[in-house]
This record gives C-alpha cells, structure tokens and sequence, in this order.
C-alpha cells in the first residue's frame, strides 16, 4: 500500500484525494487550514508519495493553494524530501526538476504527459465555452467565432463549438495546422492577416501562449466582442487595454480545476498508477 500526500491545489486535489483512497492508497490531504494531523514535516516523512497541485507554483516560492495556504514554501518541502519519496506536480518549474535529479529523487511533471495533456483538453475546452456564455449578453448558435492557435486545446474547442452550430475561423501562425483545420471543415486564416477581419467575430478563444492580441489587433475588434484566453500564464491577450477599451474580456486559467475536478481527478489517477506500475 501506497502512503500519499496531497499539497495546496484546487478541487483537483479533493477528488483525487477520494479515487485514490477509495482505491486502497493511504491518503493525507492538506487543502485547508488546520486540516493536517501533524506538521507538515511529519506528513512528509510518513508519506513516500507526495502530490503536488496544478499548477506547480505561480509565484515561484510557493505551492499553488487555492486556499492561500502558508505553509507551503518550496525550499522547505524540497529539503524535507529524500531519495525515498516520488513527487508529482502540473508545470513543476526547473529548478525543481534539477534538484530531485541531484538528490535521487523521483519526479513526475503531469504536463509531460500525452494523455493527461489530451485529456483535460476537453474539459478546457467545455470551461472556455461556459466562461464565454456567462461573459456574453449573446449566444454562441450560429456565431462568428474566431480560435488563435490550432493545438490540442484548440482542435478540442474547435469541434465543441462546431457542435453548437458556430460559425468557427481558425488562426494560425503555421501552415500545417492551418491546413489541418481546412481538411476538418473549419475556415481559416494567417495570424498575420487577422486584423481586417476582426471586427466580424463576436467571441474570440485565444489558445496561444504568447502575447498575440495586443492593442494593435484589439483595436479592429468590434466593441460587442467577446474575448477569452485560455493560454498558460500571463497569457495572449492585453487585458489592461481591453479593460481600457471596455471590451469583455477574460483570462481562464485552471478551467478543469474549476469545471471538472471530479473527471480531473480521475485523469490524474490514471496517469499516476501508470508511473507507478
């Protein structure tokens, strides 16, 4: 039997915490204040499994905690590990890495896994969807809708919105996943060529992860459009001028946290017995 912690993270955390225990782990989950039965020194030291949240950190000095928790510092859990744990996180930065490889210990980046990236893009894709309705006054039946960036998070949302009888444009910097997008049914067109065009879609799902709608392009865009990025932080779109210009706008990180912790969970299941067998 396999003793696991679980540190920080969001609903994902819960969830799993539960599949992993209903399927015979020994479980220990610090997601809220006050809720470990020791200190999170001890917690360590008893668990050989440590499971970290998604995303690994966001300020680079602390676990991820949807709670805000305090004690999650990453100096400290690092000199707290030894080759005898295996630690899991989503987006585990490099000096991370780099240290569990010079100390003998095991390390599992969730982001580095195929599946698991596949997997949650269909819940992406549905949180991306209900972030777009509740933002927008209108309905995304028979809509222009316009995806800047042809991944897997894009793909995914593509054929989603197709199903609700949207009107789908795909941008791209690349001609292969641009021709791919064609042989799928979808209208395409060069990032580069945008502008001209912006002003026809009502909702825009920027997958990229780079900034590629900036002041330049939203100045095109009509003042009824609704914006929704799902890129990895900081994200594509310049928000602070959208928030200048009154455009609808928003920035949806973590969506299967958010949406599908419960499926998310399961994911994560899967794919950690996988490290393990």
């Amino acid at each position: 039997m396999h003793n696991v912690l679980l540190l920080g993270g969001d609903l994902r955390q819960i969830y799993l915490g539960r599949i992993l225990s209903g399927n015979g782990f020994s479980v220990t989950v610090h997601y809220e204040t006050g809720d470990l039965p020791c200190s999170i020194e001890d917690a360590i030291k008893i668990n050989s499994i440590i499971l970290c949240p998604i995303p690994f950190t966001k300020d680079q000095l602390n676990l991820f905690s949807a709670n805000r928790l305090e004690d999650l510092g990453i100096g400290n859990i690092l000199s707290l590990l030894t080759s005898d744990h295996i630690l899991f996180g989503g987006n585990i930065p490099d000096y991370v890495k780099n240290y569990a490889k010079d100390n003998q210990i095991r390390c599992f980046d969730y982001m580095d896994m195929e599946d698991i990236t596949i997997k949650n893009t269909v819940a992406t894709a549905e949180g991306a969807i209900a972030e777009a309705l509740l933002l927008s006054p209108g309905c995304l039946h028979q809509s222009s809708c316009l995806i800047t960036g042809f991944g897997r998070c894009g793909r995914t949302l593509a054929l989603k919105l197709k199903g609700l009888d949207a009107a789908v444009t795909i941008a791209d910097r690349k001609d292969l996943n641009l021709s791919l997008a064609s042989s799928m049914g979808f209208d395409t067109i060069a990032l580069s060529d945008l502008s001209k065009e912006f002003k026809k879609y009502s909702f825009v799902f920027n997958t990229i992860p780079a900034k590629v709608l900036q002041e330049n392009q939203l100045s095109f865009m009509s003042p009824d459009v609704t914006i929704i990025d799902i890129a990895s932080a900081p994200g594509g779109v310049d928000l602070e001028f959208c928030k200048q210009k009154n455009l609808r706008a928003k920035l949806c990180p973590g969506l299967p946290g958010i949406y599908a912790p419960e499926t998310s969970g399961e994911i994560l299941y899967q794919a950690i017995v996988k490290c393990l067998t």
